[in-house]
C-alpha cells in the first residue's frame, strides 16, 4: 500500500509540471499570436504612413518637419502610433528617419520585421527610413523650358556645358564672367573691358579709344582744328 502511495505521489509531481509547462508554453503562444495580430492590423498604416512622406516631399519639393503636417495638409487623416511615444525626424542627404523609443522592445521588432526598410536601432526605437522620390531627384538634374518660379535652381547647372564642337544659336542675351573661344563671329558687341593681342577692325567706333596713351578723341578735335587753320591760311594766300 505505501509503494502504491508513493506511486501516485511520483504521478501527481509529474501531471503538476506538465501541466505548468502547458501553461507557460500557452501564455506565450497567446503572447505572440496578439503581438503578431498587433503588427498585422498597424502594418497598412505604417505603409500609408510612409507612402504620404513620399507624396508629401514629391509635391511640395521638401520633407515634412513634423508628421503633424500629413494631417494639417490632407495627406493623411491621423498618424500611425504603434505605441505612446513621440515620432522624432531628422533629414539626413535624401533621406528622412523617423524613429520612435520601444515601449516593448519584443513589439518593435516584429514590428520592425513587418515594415519593408524598418529596424530597431542600438536605442531600442523603431527606425524607419523614407528616401527621396525619385521623380524629384531626376527633376532636379535637368534645366526646364519654362522656369519654375518655386524653386529657381532647377534652371541653374552644376556643371559646365561641352558642346563638343556644336553650335549655340539664336541666344538672345549672354552673361558670363569668362568667355574663352578660338574662333568668334560676331555682327554687334558691347564690351566694358577689352583686351587683345592682335585685333584687325574694318570699322571702328568708339565713345573713348587712347592708343599709346593718348586720348584719340582729343588727337582727331586737335587734327581738324589744325585742318581747318591750314585751309584758312591757304584761302588768304599767306601759307606756303
Amino acid at each position: 500500500m505505501a509503494k502504491r502511495r508513493g506511486f501516485i505521489l511520483l504521478e501527481l509531481v509529474i501531471a503538476l509540471s506538465l501541466l505548468s509547462a502547458l501553461l507557460l508554453f500557452s501564455q506565450r503562444w497567446v503572447t505572440q499570436q496578439a503581438h503578431s495580430a498587433h503588427v498585422g492590423t498597424n502594418l497598412p498604416a505604417a505603409q500609408q504612413m510612409l507612402s504620404a512622406i513620399e507624396f508629401f516631399w514629391l509635391h511640395e519639393r521638401r520633407p515634412p518637419t513634423a508628421l503633424s503636417e500629413l494631417v494639417t495638409k490632407g495627406y493623411i487623416a491621423e498618424v500611425w502610433q504603434p505605441w505612446a511615444g513621440q515620432w522624432q525626424l531628422s533629414q539626413q542627404e535624401n533621406r528622412v528617419r523617423l524613429t520612435l523609443p520601444a515601449t516593448d522592445l519584443a513589439l518593435a521588432q516584429r514590428t520592425s520585421e513587418q515594415v519593408p526598410g524598418a529596424h530597431v536601432n542600438a536605442d531600442d526605437a523603431l527606425a524607419l527610413h523614407v528616401f527621396e522620390p525619385i521623380q524629384l531627384a531626376l527633376y532636379q538634374r535637368y534645366l526646364h523650358r519654362v522656369a519654375d518660379t518655386s524653386a529657381p535652381q532647377y534652371n541653374q547647372m552644376e556643371a559646365d556645358l561641352d558642346m563638343r564642337g556644336h553650335a549655340v544659336r539664336n541666344v538672345e542675351g549672354l552673361d558670363a564672367q569668362t568667355v574663352v573661344a578660338t574662333r568668334a563671329v560676331v555682327d554687334t558687341a558691347t564690351f566694358s573691358t577689352m583686351r587683345a593681342t592682335t585685333l584687325a577692325v574694318d570699322d571702328l567706333v568708339a565713345e573713348q579709344a587712347s592708343l599709346g596713351g593718348h586720348d584719340v578723341v582729343a588727337l582727331a578735335n586737335r587734327v581738324a582744328q589744325l585742318q581747318l587753320q591750314w585751309n584758312q591760311c591757304r584761302s588768304s594766300g599767306g601759307c606756303q
